[in-house]
């Protein structure tokens, strides 16, 4: 019986095939494989009692009222969480004055005052609310006394540099009434 050897080309086809399988399978090659990372986003759950205990504390320490818990703006919260999310940062145009106005507007909320904290990184509420009560801007909006509201949200992230992102939206709806000026 006689063997016949491959030939140099094909045995050099074979190996380079085998190699771009390989490749391929370990997302290596455009259109490759199950290995390849992509960015998936998760809207996390917040406890909301936990949320509502935690500023309520500091803004009675501070001589403010209370704020009620209000699920609109949990709404308007997640979509700006997802917003920055998807970006992998916080800098964007919506987190501004005119940004925030317009989300609550398109949302329905008619307000008389409006207030917003981004946070990034912080892998549960509370490290979030020590982030923003040591931020002089953040804090700020925490004792904010002309809100009466708040909303809560948090997205997670499965790739890219902060992972963890959290919106707290604070407002004084219309049916609050006007605030007094202090």
């Amino acid at each position: 019986m006689r063997v016949q050897a491959f030939p140099q080309r094909v045995h050099a086809a074979l190996l380079f095939g085998a190699f771009a399988l390989l490749l391929a399978a370990c997302g290596a090659l455009p259109g490759g494989g199950e290995l390849e990372d992509k960015t998936v986003l998760t809207d996390q759950t917040v406890d909301k009692a936990q949320m509502l205990s935690m500023i309520n504390a500091y803004r009675k320490k501070h001589d403010l009222p209370a704020l009620q818990h209000d699920p609109q703006l949990d709404a308007v919260s997640q979509k700006m969480a997802r917003h920055i999310a998807e970006r992998d940062s916080m800098d964007t145009w919506a987190h501004s004055v005119f940004g925030l106005s317009q989300r609550l507007d398109k949302a329905g909320y008619a307000n008389y005052a409006g207030a917003e904290n981004l946070g990034a990184g912080y892998a549960d509420l509370p490290a979030a609310f020590r982030g923003w009560q040591g931020s002089e801007g953040h804090n700020k909006n925490l004792l904010n006394p002309y809100v009466t509201r708040v909303g809560i949200a948090r997205t997670n992230r499965n790739t890219g540099k902060w992972r963890n992102f959290w919106v707290m939206t604070l407002a004084r709806p219309y049916s609050d009434g006007r605030p007094t000026l202090r």
